[in-house]
């Protein structure tokens, strides 16, 4: 699914006691806000982009015979952002999760809000982690081949012979033919199975690995303040910033 279009429809929070409920379908994603009514990107005052976060659910809501109940849930204000990282930790989770249950509520308006006419909503959400047979398990490690088991040889055995007839009227002894003695050969070794060749992990811009990338937006996606992930992935600040300031 693109990052930056949803085909779903969205879920909306317009009277106060609203509650959508749905199985996450695929992990969140990050999209950058529009102005309202239109469809240019919006910034903060300082240039920066005002981002939001998109989750797909599956819903039984049903707006007719072909609705699949599909929608998505946009994250953009803060208070969301924070209700759903605190139903998170309480499910002792990382982030969520594709199987997760998510719940989210309208619970009321910010009485502080610098705008009474248009208060900042509060919400509550709730989330329950998949069952640990969802997630897709990681493939077990290759197993190196097994060396071939040695064999010592096996003794060569000298070959019988029948002793010859003498004739009884010489007195002269029998001649034996010698043995004949096989030569000693060494075992040869068995050949080593070639190694597989390891390919080197690919790094992102900034220094970052994949494993880094994904935790990194993962713990974005749940909210997470910037120092904190740092520390969570094991990069640096500096290593953060060159990758978000990197094109892709």
């Amino acid at each position: 699914m693109s990052l930056f279009e949803s085909s779903n429809k969205g879920l909306k929070f317009d009277v106060i006691g609203t509650t959508h409920t749905g199985t996450v379908k695929s992990a969140p994603r990050e999209r950058q806000q529009t102005k309202y009514g239109t469809q240019e990107p919006d910034f903060w005052p300082n240039g920066d982009p005002k981002m939001q976060i998109l989750v797909d659910l599956q819903t039984d809501q049903r707006a007719d015979a072909h609705d699949d109940g599909e929608r998505t849930l946009y994250v953009a204000s803060k208070n969301m952002k924070k209700a759903i990282g605190e139903a998170i930790r309480a499910a002792q989770a990382t982030d969520i999760m594709p199987g997760g249950v998510l719940t989210v509520t309208y619970v009321g308006n910010d009485p502080a809000s610098k705008n009474p006419a248009n208060p900042a909503k509060l919400y509550q959400a709730q989330y329950t982690a998949p069952a640990s047979g969802f997630v897709q398990q990681p493939a077990a490690p290759a197993q190196a081949p097994q060396q071939p088991a040695y064999q010592a040889p096996q003794p060569q055995q000298a070959p019988s012979y029948q002793q010859p007839y003498a004739a009884p009227q010489q007195p002269q002894q029998p001649a034996y033919p010698q043995q004949v003695q096989q030569p000693y050969q060494a075992p040869q070794a068995a050949p080593q199975p070639e190694q597989p060749f390891a390919p080197a992990p690919q790094q992102a811009p900034g220094g970052l690995t994949q494993d880094q990338v994904n935790k990194l937006q993962q713990l974005r996606a749940a909210g997470i303040p910037a120092d904190t992930i740092a520390t969570a992935i094991g990069a640096t600040q500096e290593q953060i910033t060159a990758f978000d300031n990197t094109p892709f």
